[in-house]
């Protein structure tokens, strides 16, 4: 009897491990969304470096969890992350785009 309660204690906590990991990797996107966000301003001509980091960072964010995105998804948000940047900064558009394709 308290082989089965381990057993089923043990259950439940690594079925409450899989999901702390999909929330750390979307709380990641939405600081790193946020962070973009906060650069689409009336001057956003003036943060073109800073979209150009932010574009690198998100795109290495992808690469690190590609694996639990699947591909499909990891193609959605690179090229959704594009569509959003194009009246911002044109080359960070370009390059979410090729990246997208190369997955």
């Amino acid at each position: 009897m308290r082989s089965a309660a381990c057993l089923l204690i043990a259950v439940f906590l690594l079925a409450g491990c899989g999901q702390s990991d999909t929330t750390a990797m979307n709380h990641k996107f939405e600081q790193l969304d946020f962070q973009i966000s906060a650069l689409e301003t009336i001057n956003s001509s003036f943060n073109q470096q800073h979209f150009a980091q932010l574009t690198q960072r998100y795109i290495a964010l992808v690469h690190q969890y590609e694996d639990k995105l699947g591909r499909d998804e990891a193609k959605r948000r690179l090229t959704q992350l594009g569509d959003e940047l194009d009246t911002y900064c044109l080359a960070c558009t370009g390059v979410l785009y090729t990246e997208a394709r190369r997955l």
